[in-house]
């Protein structure tokens, strides 16, 4: 019987009806169809809120989690110095703003030098009120108001791409897949086992699955977020010195 439940477990698509799904079977309450799956009644709606909540639990518990890593190329407008980041984005990598080759516009490539947003207000600010002094950008800065600006302004519809961490998407539809990877597909059903019992205010079930939870988002976290790419020497090398010959 575990052999054939395992089994079926395997089988099981990825998304939002079969997460619910492993969740309520975890209570021993009713499975939902696919066809039943928007008109939820009861405990399998909180078992579906549950679902959602694990997935922002573990999204918010750390920003940088590869699977939320997105790159954005955007077509700048001559003239005009600040632009909206996604709406999604709740981290913008500033370090990682480039210009896109463009041999039609003799436009090389190369990264944009990072400015605070001060300096830029103290020294080049006055750009925005001036007619025709665009070139091609070399310094981007963020706004107070998380937007991102340039300096010099375009003065052609040139190309930048950047990268950002975005935040989840709420799961709606039975069919929707979370943006986690399904290797950490226990992961979500822990947590959203614990807030199903939350929800009955069954405190020890609660606070024993929330630990579960917990530790494997510290296992993602070892195995997603702590990545070296490479180990630099910082040894300081000096010339030989002639050893002494003592008699």
């Amino acid at each position: 019987m575990f052999v054939l439940n395992l089994k079926a477990i395997l089988l099981m698509a990825y998304n939002y009806l079969e997460i619910t799904n492993e969740v309520i079977a975890r209570f021993n309450e009713v499975a939902l169809t696919s066809t039943g799956f928007t008109g939820a009644r009861g405990f399998q709606i909180q078992c579906k809120n549950a679902v959602n909540d694990a997935i922002d639990y573990i999204n918010t518990s750390e920003y940088s989690w590869p699977f939320n890593h997105n790159t954005q190329t955007e077509v700048l407008v001559a003239d005009t110095t600040r632009y909206e980041v996604p709406t999604t984005s709740k981290h913008v990598d500033y370090d990682t703003f480039r210009l896109v080759r463009d041999t039609d516009l003799s436009i090389s490539g190369g990264n944009l030098t990072k400015l605070d947003y001060k300096e830029y207000v103290s020294k080049y600010i006055q750009q925005e009120d001036t007619a025709s002094v665009g070139s091609v950008p070399r310094y981007v800065f963020r706004t107070p108001d998380n937007k991102f600006g340039l300096y010099p302004y375009p003065d052609k519809a040139y190309s930048i791409r950047y990268e950002y961490y975005a935040y989840s998407s709420t799961l709606s539809a039975a069919t929707d897949v979370p943006n986690i990877a399904e290797q950490y597909r226990s992961v979500i059903v822990d947590g959203a086992t614990a807030y199903g019992y939350q929800y009955r205010g069954e405190t020890g079930q609660y606070q024993n699955n929330f630990q579960r939870f917990e530790a494997g988002i510290k296992n993602m976290r070892t195995l997603l977020g702590n990545r070296t790419d490479y180990v630099r020497s910082t040894m300081l090398y000096r010339s030989q010195q002639p050893t002494s010959t003592f008699v």
